[in-house]
């Protein structure tokens, strides 16, 4: 059994968006956690099991870690997956990141795709040591660590990935290394490579991230023509739907 774990709020485009990845993938969720917190109302479709966090005055800036410490009391699955509402996922993604958890407790996808839209601009990091949380599941056995790891600053990714492996905060990993294994194999990451598993989708309508891809940084690579887009997001339907935005 596979649960997905979704926290959102305010972000009405992003997560349709996300509602057409999840039923267009190849094997599907069995289990959708979705928790909201937005100001605005949200409506609801029914494909997931909805949970709303009032939002408190005590509340930090960015509420992730919040909403995750709800999502993860609900979870029945065998597998975990985190899917964020601004993250493109190929049909193939839930497929390829159950298969390799069926080997180890934590997987990722490392070397980050992150596209800005409104700018038409891309970027790749070299991060091998860790995933981005967006692109992390780990197995049921994992999860009492991964409940353990909740309490601390924003970026929880980091945390999940020190548990299995040294190298979590190196991102010097030779490039020629597509699979980095923990050296208990507790954990993967692996570089997805032509088959273009995901993009993280920066600039998009709605409440700000919390990762400063979400800014047009100077380091991005301009692609007025969206020529690397249309690589990275091959499903022409799903790549009509992102360039309709720009448009």
């Amino acid at each position: 059994m596979i649960t997905a774990v979704t926290c959102t709020g305010d972000r009405p485009v992003c997560f349709s968006l996300l509602e057409q990845w999840v039923k267009d993938q190849t094997v599907k969720v069995d289990q959708w956690i979705v928790v909201e917190d937005g100001k605005s109302q949200f409506q609801e479709s029914g494909a997931y099991e909805l949970f709303r966090r009032t939002p408190q005055k005590s509340d930090p800036k960015f509420t992730m870690i919040l909403n995750l410490e709800l999502a993860l009391q609900k979870v029945k699955g065998d597998v975990v997956l985190f899917l964020e509402d601004d993250e493109y996922y190929a049909p193939e993604y839930v497929e390829q990141m159950n298969r390799e958890l069926g080997s180890f407790q934590l997987v990722g996808i490392g070397r980050s795709k992150y596209y800005h839209l409104p700018g038409r601009k891309w970027y790749r990091h070299q991060n091998m040591g860790h995933a981005s949380l967006a692109q992390t599941g780990f197995q049921r056995s994992f999860l009492k660590t991964a409940l353990g790891c909740l309490k601390g600053d924003m970026f929880y990714d980091i945390r999940l990935w020190r548990m299995v492996n040294k190298d979590a905060d190196n991102l010097r990993i030779p490039s020629s290394n597509c699979r980095h294994q923990s050296f208990n194999r507790d954990g993967l990451v692996f570089d997805d490579g032509d088959s273009m598993l995901y993009v993280g989708m920066k600039g998009l309508p709605g409440r700000g991230g919390i990762g400063i891809g979400h800014r047009e940084l100077a380091y991005y690579v301009p692609d007025p023509k969206m020529s690397v887009l249309s690589n990275w997001v091959r499903n022409e339907h799903h790549f009509k739907l992102y360039t309709d935005l720009v448009r």
